[in-house]
């Protein structure tokens, strides 16, 4: 990979932070963002998937990096190279035994959350949430209430469980069927050409191929 596309790989490894315009709430530390729409989200990621996180764990890598991984049970493969049964996310930070690593923005995980995650393959095929947290959507249902979708991140320190998420306020739910619905729409017509900070024009076409927009 030339430094140009190593550069645009930043975008996805959350190097660069962006917040979609369809979701803000929930957020637990206060944070500046730039604007990032569900359209370009979807143009920026290798997959998107919803699925349910069977297993967590770190890892340590020959970098002696710190990185949290999470299996995911796949139940729908909205784009990718293939559908896929299974798949592990991978976010940088963590604590392995004695080593621990904070990454400020890093997306958590619980075991048995459901999610719908935005996800950039990197060069090393871990599949990181495309602008940390904000590119991993934890799937939640009020009572009586549709299904919406929230992104948190947790204080430094403070265990990540997503069963005790607070809900978000009616008017600032954003509910799993808008989102889909915006998401296949966007991969319906295709990446419009526009760019996206962090990657080259070349690695949005690649990305964003027809096989690629329709794995079924």
């Amino acid at each position: 990979m030339n430094n140009r596309l190593s550069r645009t790989a930043m975008l996805a490894l959350g190097l660069v932070l962006a917040a979609p315009v369809l979701s803000l709430p929930a957020i637990a530390e206060a944070t500046q963002f730039a604007e990032m729409t569900t359209e370009q989200f979807t143009d920026a990621s290798t997959w998107i998937i919803q699925g349910d996180v069977v297993e967590v764990w770190t890892e340590v890598d020959d970098r002696g990096r710190v990185w949290t991984r999470a299996k995911v049970k796949v139940s729908e493969t909205f784009k990718g190279p293939n559908a896929v049964d299974e798949i592990i996310i991978d976010s940088l930070g963590g604590k392995h035994g004695l080593l621990e690593s904070y990454i400020p923005a890093a997306a958590a995980f619980s075991e048995h959350e459901e999610l719908l995650a935005f996800l950039y393959q990197d060069d090393n095929g871990r599949n990181v949430p495309v602008s940390k947290f904000l590119g991993k959507h934890t799937i939640r249902r009020a009572p009586g209430d549709r299904q919406h979708v929230m992104t948190w991140h947790p204080k430094k320190g403070s265990a990540f469980d997503a069963r005790f998420l607070p809900h978000p306020n009616l008017e600032n739910r954003v509910y799993l069927d808008d989102m889909v619905e915006r998401i296949q729409t966007r991969l319906d017509e295709g990446w419009d050409g526009k760019p996206i900070t962090g990657l080259s024009n070349e690695k949005l076409v690649e990305i964003n191929k027809l096989e690629r927009r329709m794995p079924r």
